[in-house]
């Protein structure tokens, strides 16, 4: 994709669902998938 060719920024929402119970679990998962988080 060319930016120069882009009339205005596009997003998307993406939502993950998973069976995790905690917090932590869905955190681990996710980041075994590669999602980055930023560290507080």
């Amino acid at each position: 994709i060319n930016p120069d060719q882009i009339d205005r920024p596009r997003g998307m929402d993406i939502t993950v669902v998973t069976t995790a119970t905690t917090d932590n679990e869905g955190r681990a998962l996710l980041r075994k998938l590669g999602f980055p988080f930023k560290e507080n």
